[in-house]
């Protein structure tokens, strides 16, 4: 072939070559921009301590021998260990959008003595520290620091919700695995009943009839109840009023063992918050809502079915005091009243 005619097909593939290496470089560059600056040095698997400050929170997460996580603070209490492997995992994902060159430094804030938050991620004997300083609410940023000093600009929303309450990281507890199915008696204070069959009588008094609702309702609460928080190292019954329970239940399940629950005082910190302690776990104190407490806001006579019967009712029905639903948001209070 002609050489003159081999000249322009030379060209072209050498600007397709060029080309495909620009395209590269670009792809490249595109790639880093999007995915950022990396500001963990470890993976998720690899992280072993975080700790965090800010927004009023101040925790240190441990990985155990056995790969669960714990609260240096408060070993004992019960985590989410999924929730924590979720934060782990923001944590050893977080990138910058970019690291501010020297020359740039004095057109920022200078760095304040009380940053916002301060975050130090290690793995084994090395650490990683990042300082979270002022933000840059124009640009939607915040100035974050390395141990190092290297300053870096970071999304804002990237780091929204990182420093967790370790009441967010808790584990519900239930007081035990057995339903309503497995209950063969329950005492509630003074009254004692029986199941049989899916039926509920008053033990020392089977033809009394029973509002069967109010009844299931009461053991359904004892099984099903789950827990807000768990104090691990209680002190005296009385700090949290369970020397003198407003309600104190037992259930006995047919495979002969029992379950005592004793619902205390209103929490400080939450009025929606009672204390409760369990038989099963009796060197800890529990918070549940409040609200359980009214199931058990009864009497024998607010628990007379007064659809039943002649036949079947044996007191006169005119002496009944049924004026609130079993259940309702002030049965406790009324059920007080009435006693009194």
């Amino acid at each position: 072939m002609n050489r003159k005619k081999m000249m322009p097909l030379v060209f072209l593939a050498v600007c397709v070559v060029v080309l495909g290496v620009l395209l590269a470089v670009l792809q490249s560059a595109q790639t880093e921009e999007t995915q950022g600056l990396a500001l963990c040095d470890f993976t998720a698997d690899e992280i072993d301590r975080l700790s965090y400050s800010g927004n009023n929170v101040e925790a240190t997460l441990l990985k155990g021998n056995e790969g669960s996580w714990m609260l240096e603070s408060d070993p004992a209490l019960p985590l989410d260990q999924d929730v924590v492997s979720n934060l782990i995992t923001k944590f050893a994902g977080l990138t910058a959008q970019r690291q501010l060159q020297d020359s740039e430094l004095s057109e920022i804030p200078a760095r304040s003595d009380t940053p916002l938050m301060v975050f130090e991620i290690a793995s084994g004997e090395t650490a990683r520290t990042l300082t979270v300083d002022q933000a840059n609410d124009v640009a939607d940023i915040y100035y974050v620091y390395d141990e190092n000093g290297t300053t870096y600009t970071v999304d804002q929303t990237d780091l929204a919700g990182l420093c967790k309450d370790p009441r967010d990281l808790y584990k519900t507890q239930t007081l035990t695995d057995k339903t309503i199915d497995d209950v063969a008696t329950m005492q509630v204070e003074d009254l004692q009943f029986t199941q049989t069959d899916g039926n509920w009588t008053l033990t020392d008094d089977p033809t009394y009839p029973l509002d069967q609702d109010a009844v299931q309702k009461m053991a359904n609460t004892l099984c099903g109840v789950q827990t807000d928080w768990t104090v691990t190292t209680p002190e005296a019954d009385s700090v949290y009023g369970l020397d003198t329970p407003d309600v104190t239940a037992t259930v006995t399940f047919t495979d002969g063992t029992s379950l005592t629950v004793r619902f205390g005082a209103l929490t400080d910190s939450d009025e929606t918050l009672c204390y409760l302690a369990s038989s099963d776990t009796p060197t800890v104190v529990y918070e549940v809502n409040a609200e359980y407490k009214t199931a058990f806001a009864v009497t024998k006579e607010t628990l007379y079915d007064d659809t039943a019967t002649a036949e079947t009712a044996e007191e006169d029905t005119d002496s009944i005091v049924a004026e609130q639903p079993v259940g309702g948001k002030n049965d406790y209070a009324d059920a007080q009243q009435n006693n009194e």
